[in-house]
């Protein structure tokens, strides 16, 4: 029998299954799904290596075929509907079967295969032989065992490989393979009673050994030992002696890391349904017995789409079925963690990037294991290993952190609607700012969609008011606060409650710029301007990191006179304590919460009042329920509006209706002030009716008349680099390739653009240029492409790469 073995060797002339022979010793454990080392290549190489098949036939001679080493794990890491969805996604989103799998398994348990080599002890009559000798003794003074690759360096002799290879023959030498992963089960010494006080026949001067038998005895069940010799003062030597007495038994016990739910950020919830949520979670259940497996749930903020969440979630564990959850940052949602943690506890597995490594390998195990019914997570999680699913949600399904940057490029709601189709289960999208593809499917009836029109208790949507700021600027108001804002500010901290001001730029100046000559201070990796930050005195790139200190004067022509641009939340920070002296503040962005447990401590402070004001970047306007905020303000709603990229306006309407739901979730209403300096866009003007349909009627004539997605699908090509001319050459060659194999595709909405620079055309010293083709089926030329990358890949320099985004979410 033969495995199909994918192996971590990434590269396109490696993106197929190899044939391994299976040794008898693992023919009964190895089937499809096992994790296995495999030698690989001249040098044969230990790699993981992960078996997509099983085949009683080799394509090749038998005498060419390796053998499988091992088995990494006893129990398959991936189920054969992962194996499969593994498939889906490279033939989908063009990548590798290895970038595919390792998506899909945890980064953390990835293996890395060691290769050794040690002395048998048996001598030959080569000892004349120089290389021979100088092996040996590098081996003994090693302790008799080393790594392959440390030996090569340590000894420098040419052919080692074949010489090695004639001393495992001759028996000087034998071979052997090491797999280490960075992340093991955790193990702890656990201490065990085994004898009552009658046999205690202890020394009277034995009293730390006396103190450790009371304490188990009190104990009345094993401890860690860590926690006995805590508690007795005893060194570890006393409980091995009362080990050698057969009075306690030391043994190692497996435990499990379980990540700390931080709570105190909700009030208990009443579990009681209005009549619109029970009528949804009737017409979900409804729809689902008719044969609709993918349901929109449409609900204004605040009108309780978690609680429907939660109801179906419990009717999906009842059946026995197994169920997902998906937001679109965990660290940003705190609240609704400790919502399902409250209704689910040790049930509900918990995905996010804050976890340690452990902690992320002990859920993972746990699922497979069976242990959970539920797991909770970002856009990861999709991937969890249960092997019954019965429902998947993703909640705020339009936000683009569930697209990956990475290859595969997929997008979570395709990965997840994949996973419900195989095993029938149903795919609900959450949101009240749909994304434009989501409704307009909807909206064709090719899924289902159900609606939550009003907020829980009737509560009214907040009042929200368009702010014209050229009208401002007209009269003299030169101020980062309308006239409007401040004082629905003023009255609202006289009342006693709490603002939220959302102002989506960092930093405290946007850019630094010379009045004299005009130059802006660029970061030198990246086709980007710095961002000044007051805290040190710094301008930064967001990009890449890159940081300097702010110069006295401007490079290029030596003036005095450097201007600040431009308005971040530092600057606003320091703007709101000038106005509101003595009012509590507390900035929420990327620079305050990059310590773990920062966006809770935040968060915390603010709900238990200790703060009345929240200021922050886009992270505060999703997921938040704090019910003294009666008023919102939106400090430059034109931010994503002026982003050249067509999905702007959406991006726009739905950063201002989340953030507007902050507001008057409690018994006071709530108030809103956009400030705008395009007031009569359709998609702000809609935002302050909270009329999506409004909003939906203008955008798709827009998509509708340019042709873009939902009717058509969008392929993104971008060729990077650190060399320039390399790059441009290689995107032009990619394009005519492209032009001239594309045209002849039975597609008439098909449309190549570029080759062009991207917007932001150098990032981390990478040039990029892009080619983006419009197609109305995309499925009829993706194989094409893939075909015409992989042949260009092999005729580009060294370090000019090809990345194909199908889909893409972002394309500056």
């Amino acid at each position: 029998m033969y495995a199909l073995v994918i192996v971590d060797n990434p590269g396109l002339n490696t993106d197929k299954p190899f044939h391994y022979r299976i040794p008898d010793r693992l023919a009964g454990d190895l089937r499809t799904g096992s994790r296995v080392a495999v030698p690989f290549g001249v040098s044969d190489r230990v790699l993981e290596g992960y078996v997509v098949g099983v085949s009683p036939r080799c394509p090749v001679d038998e005498d060419k075929t390796k053998e499988v080493i091992d088995i990494i794990d006893r129990v398959p890491i991936f189920s054969e509907e992962l194996v499969s969805l593994a498939g889906w996604m490279k033939e989908n989103y063009l990548s590798t079967w290895a970038d595919a799998l390792q998506c899909i398994m945890p980064s953390h348990i990835k293996k890395k295969g060691r290769r050794m080599v040690a002395l048998t002890g048996e001598e030959t009559g080569r000892r004349e032989n120089k290389a021979y000798r100088t092996i040996v003794e590098a081996l003994r003074d090693a302790g008799g065992k080393m790594e392959f690759d440390r030996l090569k360096t340590l000894v420098s002799i040419r052919g080692l490989r074949t010489i090695i290879k004639e001393m495992i023959e001759e028996g000087v030498l034998t071979e052997d393979f090491v797999m280490d992963a960075p992340v093991n089960p955790k193990y702890l010494l656990y201490a065990k009673l085994i004898a009552g006080s009658d046999d205690w026949q202890l020394p009277r001067n034995a009293v730390r050994q006396k103190s450790v038998l009371l304490y188990l005895e009190e104990a009345g069940e094993d401890v860690s030992c860590s926690e006995v010799m805590e508690a007795t003062g005893a060194e570890m030597s006393v409980l091995y002696a009362l080990q050698k007495k057969s009075l306690v038994r030391i043994y190692k016990k497996r435990v499990e890391r379980i990540p700390g739910i931080q709570t105190g950020l909700v009030n208990d919830r009443v579990e009681r349904l209005t009549s619109q949520q029970k009528d949804a979670v009737a017409k979900i259940k409804q729809m689902y017995d008719a044969g609709t497996r993918e349901i929109l749930l449409h609900g204004v903020t605040g009108s309780g789409k978690t609680e429907v969440y939660m109801r179906l979630i419990g009717d999906t564990v009842k059946k026995g079925k197994k169920a997902i959850v998906l937001v679109p940052e965990i660290s940003l949602t705190p609240q609704m963690v400790e919502w399902y943690h409250r209704r689910f506890q040790d049930r509900a597995a918990l995905f996010h990037s804050k976890l340690s490594p452990g902690e992320r390998y002990d859920q993972w195990e746990g699922i497979r294991r069976g242990e959970f019914d539920v797991a909770i997570g970002a856009r990861s999680a999709v991937f969890a290993p249960f092997k019954d699913i019965g429902l998947i949600i993703i909640d705020e399904e339009h936000e683009y952190t569930y697209k990956s940057e990475t290859s595969p490029r997929f997008h979570t709601r395709d990965v997840a609607r994949e996973r419900c189709r195989y095993y029938d289960g149903l795919l609900v999208l959450g949101s009240a700012t749909p994304s434009m593809e989501t409704y307009h499917r909807a909206a064709r009836n090719e899924i289902g969609l159900v609606q939550l029109s009003e907020r829980v208790e009737s509560r009214p949507l907040p009042h929200v008011h368009i702010v014209d700021m050229r009208e401002e600027l007209r009269e003299g108001n030169r101020s980062v606060f309308s006239r409007l804002l401040q004082e629905e500010m003023k009255n609202t901290l006289d009342r006693g409650e709490q603002v939220m001001l959302l102002l989506n730029r960092r930093g405290y100046s946007t850019y630094v710029s010379c009045r004299d000559c005009g130059a802006v201070i660029k970061c030198p990796s990246c086709d980007i301007s710095l961002t000044y930050h007051s805290q040190g005195n710094w301008l930064l790139c967001h990009y890449c990191g890159y940081r300097e200190r702010m110069p006295e004067n401007c490079r290029e022509c030596g003036s005095g006179k450097i201007k600040y641009m431009g308005t971040g939340t530092q600057k606003l920070e320091k703007e709101v304590s000038r106005i509101f002296p003595g009012v509590r503040i507390l900035r929420m962005d990327v620079d305050t919460t990059r310590k773990k447990g920062e966006h809770f401590r935040i968060l915390k402070a603010f709900k238990n009042k200790e703060a009345e004001i929240l200021l922050g970047t886009q992270m505060i306007a999703k997921g938040l329920d704090f019910p003294a905020v009666t008023l919102v303000g939106v400090i430059l709603a034109d931010f994503s509006l002026n982003i050249p990229d067509f999905r702007s306006a959406e991006r726009t309407f739905q950063l201002l209706t989340q953030v507007s739901g902050r507001a008057g979730r409690g018994e006071a209403p709530g108030e809103v002030v956009v400030q705008t300096y395009s007031p009569q866009h359709y998609s702000i003007r809609a935002a302050q009716h909270h009329h999506f349909a409004e909003f939906y009627k203008n955008e798709i004539q827009v998509r509708e008349q340019f042709g873009y997605p939902p009717f058509s699908e969008l392929l993104n090509i971008m060729v990077t680099g650190a060399n320039a001319e390399r790059v441009v050459k290689g995107c032009r060659m990619m394009y005519e390739k492209l032009e001239k194999s594309l045209k002849s595709m039975a597609d008439n909405r098909l449309n190549i653009y570029g080759p062009s620079p991207a917007l932001h055309s150098k990032i981390k010293n990478r040039y990029r240029w892009q080619i983006i083709i419009k197609a109305g089926n995309m499925e009829i030329i993706k194989e094409e492409v893939k075909k015409i990358r992989f042949n260009l890949m092999q005729k580009l320099p060294k370090g000019v790469n090809i990345i194909v985004d199908v889909g893409p979410y972002q394309m500056l």
